[in-house]
């Protein structure tokens, strides 16, 4: 009898928890995003009533690409989260194939169809105009029709007018019909345009594109003691954004820094608008699986000679194991509880100011983060969206190169240091001088130079000759050595109203065997390369001024050996 008892209270006892159980739908959207080189972080939070017992917070409708092993949960408040779920759930199109709004999303999907239909025959309607276009030009320009002709007759030049007018009248035909054709396509896709347009106003944009959409959902199960208010946070990893550099480098002459500017050029395609986010960019790349290289034993034995056909093969063999190498300089952020904190304050009326004032560096140990002080709005659509970073002066010195036996222009550089502590990433670079677009570079930081060259165009003001002396340049026959003797002049002169610094290349041949001797006899105060035989030259050339550089050499050979000297 006491069983009897018992069982009935339990089974209200578990009646009354399932009863006690909420799920509830939260709709919320980004406010916080790390966006990656390859990846970002999603940061969302939300407040909501909790019911005393168990609670279900479902996220839901999140961006394409969440990292399932990611997802990060927490808040604040009395509760306790006791599970988190990932789902993807699958549009249900049976059930809202029962709905009254289905057929109107069928109709929609046709009114599109006819729209791309449009399209092709509005683009057909282009290229015939075109070749019309192009029919009517060439049979203008005829020499016959413009009275060039070589032999022009009375008789010949009427044939070809009535041919003229014939063709032209074809023509213009045709080109009208196809004006007309081309307006009736314009106005029945505006009338489809119209329609689909007050579809999808009936219907909301949101049923619309939820149609055919997974909806990624979160679900967090909460258990609380008493009925309460509680703020919840929740942030994961997505694969489907993520952002690279873009650099500007402006100089307005040689009296100027070079200002580099630093730009972030963001992409993203999850299926989910960034709507004025708290934005920072890492140089980090999260990895799932993180691990240090480790070396292993590396063998190397000598192997037996190998005679074959009466031919002495040794072989020497090295092998090493495959060694496992990790990304030791990528780190995955970390964070629990997200808390939203804003402060507004007034400010007086002042200058507008540049984006690049609103931009917070943080220099990690393996990654550096730039946090966006302004709000940016970021739309899911694949598209580069650039993002201003950093504006700095970058210490800079100006000086000309030429290489007269390549080419006797001279360019203006730029040499620039300081740019090593600036966090910067690999990318190109857009040159301007003087307002004027010069070209693009490439920027490496993982180079060993501290110094960055930039080419920033060519000087016509400055003005560079390479002259062989033929007076010093002559061949003759000593003993068994054929001997060739080479000398060169190279003036330099500049047209500038101020003083330059020019860095002048040029070479000796150089070789590798003994039988060809190479003899300097007058480099000057060049810095001579031995073993690219290159001459380099740095002279400081006053306003409307000219310098020379003379330099000679000769080349030994035997007399019956080959050697291309020129």
């Amino acid at each position: 009898m006491k069983t009897q008892v018992i069982i009935p209270v339990m089974v209200c006892l578990f009646l009354n928890a399932k009863a006690n159980e909420a799920e509830k739908t939260l709709k919320t959207k980004p406010e916080k995003v790390i966006v990656y080189k390859n990846g970002a972080q999603i940061f969302r939070q939300t407040q909501t009533n909790l019911v005393a017992g168990e609670n279900k917070l479902v996220f839901e409708w999140l961006e394409e690409g969440v990292s399932a092993n990611s997802i990060q949960v927490g808040g604040n408040g009395n509760f306790i989260i006791t599970e988190t779920e990932y789902t993807d759930k699958l549009p249900d199109l049976d059930r809202f194939k029962n709905a009254s709004d289905f057929k109107y999303v069928k109709l929609i999907k046709q009114l599109k169809d006819s729209l791309a239909l449009i399209d092709y025959k509005a683009e057909e309607v282009n290229y015939k105009k075109e070749v019309l276009n192009t029919e009517k030009t060439v049979l203008l320009g005829y020499r016959l029709f413009k009275g060039e002709a070589k032999k022009d007759s009375l008789s010949f030049l009427k044939d070809g007018l009535n041919y003229l007018q014939e063709k032209l009248s074809a023509i213009y035909a045709d080109l009208h019909t196809l004006k007309k054709e081309a307006e009736q396509l314009s106005l029945i896709k505006q009338n489809i345009q119209k329609r689909m347009n007050g579809i999808k106003d009936d219907l909301g944009e949101e049923n619309l594109s939820s149609v055919y959409k997974t909806n990624h959902q979160i679900t967090i199960s909460v258990l609380s003691d008493v009925a309460t208010v509680a703020s919840i946070n929740v942030n994961y990893f997505v694969n489907t954004a993520g952002w690279e550099p873009m650099y500007d480098l402006r100089t307005e002459g040689v009296e100027s820094l070079v200002k580099l500017t630093y730009k972030g050029i963001i992409y993203q395609h999850t299926n989910v608008d960034w709507s004025n986010v708290k934005l920072i960019l890492s140089t980090g790349t999260p990895q799932c699986n993180l691990s240090a290289p480790e070396l292993y034993a590396w063998y190397l034995d000598a192997i037996k000679p190998n005679f074959h056909h009466d031919k002495y093969k040794s072989m020497v063999s090295t092998s090493a194991p495959a060694q496992a190498y990790g990304l030791s300089d990528n780190t995955v952020a970390t964070g629990g509880a997200y808390a939203k904190s804003e402060a507004n304050e007034e400010e007086k009326a002042k200058d507008a100011e540049n984006a690049y004032n609103y931009v917070a560096t943080n220099d990690q140990q393996v990654q550096a983060t730039f946090e966006i002080k302004l709000p940016y709005s970021i739309a899911s659509d694949n598209k580069k969206h650039t993002v201003a970073v950093l504006q700095k002066d970058l210490d800079t010195k100006y000086m000309y190169k030429t290489v007269p036996k390549v080419d006797v222009t001279a360019y203006l550089m730029a040499h620039i240091t300081g740019w090593e502590d600036l966090n910067l990433l690999p990318g190109k670079a857009s040159i301007f001088y003087a307002g004027t677009y010069v070209g693009q570079a490439y920027i490496n930081p993982a180079t060993t130079n501290d110094t960055l060259d930039l080419t920033l165009g060519k000087d016509d003001n400055v003005v560079v000759k390479r002259v062989k002396q033929k007076d010093k340049t002559k061949e003759k026959f000593l003993n068994d050595d054929k001997v060739y003797s080479f000398a060169y002049e190279i003036t330099m002169k500049n047209g500038n109203t101020k003083s330059i610094e020019i860095e002048v290349k040029d070479q000796l041949p150089v070789t590798h065997g003994k039988e060809v001797v190479i003899t300097k006899d007058n480099i000057g105060n060049a810095a001579y390369e031995e073993s690219t035989g290159i001459l380099t030259w740095r002279q400081t050339i006053k306003a409307k001024d000219s310098k020379h550089i003379n330099f000679a050499y000769t080349i030994k050979a035997p007399k019956d050996v080959p050697v291309a000297v020129r």
